[in-house]
C-alpha cells in the first residue's frame, strides 16, 4: 500500500514538471511571437504560406496594399488628380495640365490657370489638401504636397505647402491656408483679392522645390499684373527639377526632360537703376529659346504676348516703366541686340546672354 501510494506521488510529481516546462515553452513562444510580429515578421512563416493577413477592418477581401514613395509613379498622382475631390466638390485637373515631381519627402504638383485670382488661390488650397488627403490614405511615405499655381506666362500666383498628416474637409479657404506649413501669395494675385479675403498674403515657411530652392514668388503688384492670355511661350518652374533625381518614378511633360542638353551664360544686369548685376550657368534642352534661358535661372518673371512675340516686362520684381515712360528690357546674345522675340530666339550653346533694364535716356 505504502509503495502504491508512493508511485503515485512520483508520477503526479512528474506530470507538474511536465506541464511547467510545456508552460514554459509556450510562455516563451508567446514572448517571441509578440517580438516577431512587432518587427513586421510572420512567427509562424516556417508552417509555410503567409499565415498572418493585415485586413482593413470591416473587409473580407485580401489585404490592402500599403504603398511607398518608391513605388508610386507620377502617373498614379496625375491619375489621382484628374478625379480629385474636396468633400463633395470636384477639383480635378485634365493630366495634359500638370506637371509632376516626386521627392524623397514630398508630391509637387504645377499647373498654370487662367482664372481669377480668388479662384486660382481656393482651387490651389483645396486641390493640395485634398491630394494630401489621398496620400495619407494610401500610406504614401511623403510628409507634405507642394503645389504651385502659375499664370498663363509662368509667373507664380500662389503656392502652398501642405502638411499629409492633416486632414481637411470642408472648410474654407483662410482655414485650409492656416494649416499649411506655409503658402505664398504674389503681389498681383493678392491685390486682385480686394478686401475681406480672410487670409495673409503669406505664412509659414516659405515653400521650397525638391532641391530645397525656395520657390520664386513676386511680392510686389506690378503693373501689369497678371498674364491671363495664353502665351506662346511660357516656363516651367519644376522642369528642372523633374530630370534632378528627386525621386524614384518622377517625371515631367516638359520638353526639360529632352535627351540632349546645352549650356548657357545668363545675366541679369539693373545697375543702371540700382538694382545690381547677377550671372549664371544654366543647362537647357538643345533648341531652346533665350527666354527658356531665362526661365531656367529661376529668377521671377512677367511677360505676355504682344504683336512683335512674347515680351518680359518683369524681371526679379523690377518691371518696365518704373524709372520713366521709356524704361524696360533688352536682351543681348554675344554682345549684339537680336531683333526678334527672346521666345523666337534658339540657341546652340555657349551663347553668353544678357538682359539689361534701361531708361531710354
Amino acid at each position: 500500500m505504502a509503495n502504491s501510494a508512493r508511485r503515485n506521488s512520483d508520477a503526479a510529481q512528474a506530470v507538474r514538471v511536465v506541464v511547467a516546462v510545456l508552460a514554459a515553452l509556450v510562455i516563451a513562444f508567446c514572448g517571441w511571437s509578440a517580438y516577431q510580429y512587432a518587427n513586421g515578421s510572420d512567427p509562424l512563416a516556417f508552417l509555410g504560406g503567409n499565415t498572418l493577413q493585415t485586413v482593413e477592418e470591416g473587409s473580407s477581401s485580401s489585404p490592402s496594399l500599403e504603398l511607398a514613395s518608391s513605388s508610386v509613379t507620377d502617373d498614379d498622382v496625375k491619375g489621382q488628380i484628374a478625379r480629385l475631390k474636396y468633400g463633395s466638390d470636384d477639383v480635378s485637373l485634365s493630366t495634359g495640365d500638370v506637371n509632376v515631381v516626386l521627392g524623397k519627402d514630398g508630391i509637387w504638383i504645377e499647373n498654370a490657370s487662367d482664372s481669377t485670382a480668388e479662384d486660382a488661390i481656393t482651387s490651389t488650397a483645396r486641390r493640395a489638401a485634398a491630394l494630401a488627403s489621398w496620400a495619407r490614405e494610401a500610406n504614401v511615405k511623403v510628409s507634405h504636397v507642394t503645389w504651385i499655381a502659375e499664370d498663363m506666362a509662368g509667373s507664380v500666383r500662389v503656392v502652398v505647402s501642405y502638411p499629409v498628416e492633416r486632414a481637411s474637409k470642408n472648410e474654407d479657404t483662410a482655414q485650409i491656408l492656416a494649416g499649411c506649413d506655409g503658402y505664398r501669395i504674389s503681389g498681383d494675385a493678392y491685390a486682385a483679392l480686394g478686401k475681406d479675403h480672410g487670409f495673409k498674403q503669406e505664412a509659414g515657411d516659405a515653400p521650397v522645390l525638391p532641391d530645397d530652392a525656395e520657390v520664386t514668388v513676386i511680392e510686389q503688384a506690378t503693373s501689369q499684373g497678371e498674364v491671363l492670355v495664353k502665351t506662346t511661350e511660357s516656363h516651367s518652374v519644376l522642369a528642372a527639377q523633374s530630370q534632378a533625381g528627386s525621386g524614384s518614378g518622377s517625371s515631367s511633360s516638359s520638353p526639360a526632360q529632352a535627351d540632349a542638353s546645352i549650356t548657357v551664360s545668363v545675366t541679369v544686369d539693373g545697375s543702371a537703376v540700382g538694382a545690381g548685376s547677377s550671372s549664371a550657368s544654366v543647362s537647357i534642352p538643345a533648341g531652346a529659346t533665350v527666354y527658356d534661358a531665362l526661365c531656367a535661372t529661376g529668377v521671377s518673371i512677367n511677360a505676355g504676348n504682344t504683336q512683335f512675340g512674347l515680351y518680359v516686362s518683369s524681371i526679379g520684381g523690377l518691371a518696365e516703366k518704373e524709372h520713366g515712360g521709356k524704361s524696360g528690357w533688352t536682351y543681348y546674345v554675344n554682345g549684339v541686340m537680336p531683333m526678334t522675340s527672346c521666345a523666337n530666339y534658339k540657341l546652340a550653346g555657349g551663347e553668353k546672354i544678357v538682359w539689361r533694364y534701361v531708361t531710354g535716356e
